[in-house]
């Protein structure tokens, strides 16, 4: 479940979801529209839900990011205002700092914000549990970093106690994608055209960390899912 900000955002101006059957792709730019951090704990509160119960029959994982409103000065105030409102809820949190489509996001891939970031929500974790286990921080990474910044982002990681990786987001790069009417709009893109570059990801983490890995991009058939649990995924 996504909440995004914790104060929400009407997200970018439509039209801002294109589907190129042709490839098998959908772009998006969505710009994480939401209502915030606080609608979504109480929907989860009505629905009886709690960190732990399984109250709808599977773990809650909860996304977490700064919208564009948010400046990149305040945005690790912004993350960690989001976790006090959800860890009551979320069986683990998921740390996007790789959308294309929310200026600066992703320049809190750099290692050092990004060691500020996981840090500070990690130390809020262990503080809000207060003797139990803390709420696990996963961090969802993009498929458009080089080899050298996948290496940073798993340094961090594991050094300030991250407990698992998402592999991918949605991709800039527009290989694989077929000549369409949409094929140029701006935004991310996902489906087919990401199952390998997704994948390359995926193996190039899990040999670089035993951390838990989601492959997440491209994931079009069985065969699909299979190759990316081969390749050293521990979740889909």
């Amino acid at each position: 479940m996504r909440c995004r900000s914790v104060a929400g955002s009407p997200g970018n101006d439509r039209p801002r979801l294109f589907r190129l059957p042709t490839s098998a792709a959908i772009i998006n730019r969505m710009g994480f529209n939401n209502r915030g951090a606080q609608a979504l704990a109480d929907r989860l509160a009505a629905a009886g839900v709690a960190r732990g119960n399984m109250a709808v029959g599977i773990p809650i994982g909860i996304s977490i990011g700064k919208t564009k409103d948010v400046p990149l000065a305040d945005a690790i105030d912004d993350y960690l205002a989001s976790l006090r409102i959800l860890v009551p809820y979320a069986d683990y949190l998921a740390v996007n700092v790789s959308s294309p489509n929310t200026p600066g996001l992703r320049s809190l891939h750099d290692a050092r914000p990004l060691a500020d970031l996981i840090q500070a929500l990690v130390t809020e974790a262990w503080r809000l549990a207060a003797g139990d286990p803390p709420v696990p921080i996963f961090v969802k990474v993009a498929p458009d970093l080089t080899e050298a910044a996948l290496e940073d982002v798993v340094d961090v990681c594991e050094e300030v106690g991250a407990e698992g990786l998402i592999a991918t987001n949605t991709t800039v790069s527009r290989d694989g994608l077929l000549a369409e009417s949409s094929a140029a709009e701006p935004g991310g893109l996902s489906g087919a055209p990401l199952t390998r570059r997704a994948l390359e990801v995926v193996r190039f983490l899990a040999r670089r960390t035993s951390l838990p890995i989601v492959g997440v991009g491209g994931i079009m058939t069985r065969d699909d899912g299979q190759a990316m649990l081969d390749a050293g995924a521990s979740l889909l």
